[in-house]
């Protein structure tokens, strides 16, 4: 069990933050409410039983989209949002810690890249829960800390070359 952080106002509603002592999860918050959602109304007890049309168009938007077992696709989120939640993992005093005790980021393998309708496709070696997931949509991925480094600097690439 991880510290729950309150999202920041950047990041409300796309991304809420787990941190752990050495990986955080990063959850789609619409998503996930989509699904307390079908829970409360007695449409679905688990998480893999709700049949992805029961989501709302804009529930299944804010979703992550897994491609493969280290390619995701970000919730169709304002690319500050994602920025914003990396921040505040690696500005959170258990990433400090991390550091301090010898952990080092990946050299190399982590890539953002523009993805479709508003997403970005990501590349690396994240991890993720299969029990969390209604077909290719995911309530949340977890990052290894090696990987909050190379992924804000390939995010922040990203950035400034769609700005260009």
């Amino acid at each position: 069990m991880g510290a729950c952080l309150t999202p920041t106002p950047t990041m409300a509603p796309w991304y809420n933050v787990e941190v752990n002592t050495g990986h955080a999860e990063l959850t789609a918050t619409s998503y996930l409410r989509g699904w307390y959602r079908l829970r409360d109304t007695g449409d679905t007890t688990g998480y893999r039983e709700a049949a992805p049309d029961a989501y709302t168009d804009e529930e299944r938007a804010a979703a992550w989209i897994t491609h493969g077992p280290a390619t995701f696709s970000t919730p169709a989120a304002p690319v500050a949002a994602l920025l914003a939640a990396l921040h505040q993992i690696a500005d959170h005093p258990t990433y400090d810690r991390w550091q301090n005790e010898g952990g080092t980021s990946t050299p190399t393998g982590v890539r953002a890249e523009p993805g479709d309708h508003g997403r970005i496709t990501l590349v690396g070696p994240f991890i993720r829960h299969p029990e969390d997931k209604d077909g290719d949509h995911l309530h949340s991925v977890e990052l290894l800390y090696s990987d909050v480094a190379p992924l804000l600097d390939a995010i922040a690439n990203l950035s400034v070359s769609a700005d260009a």
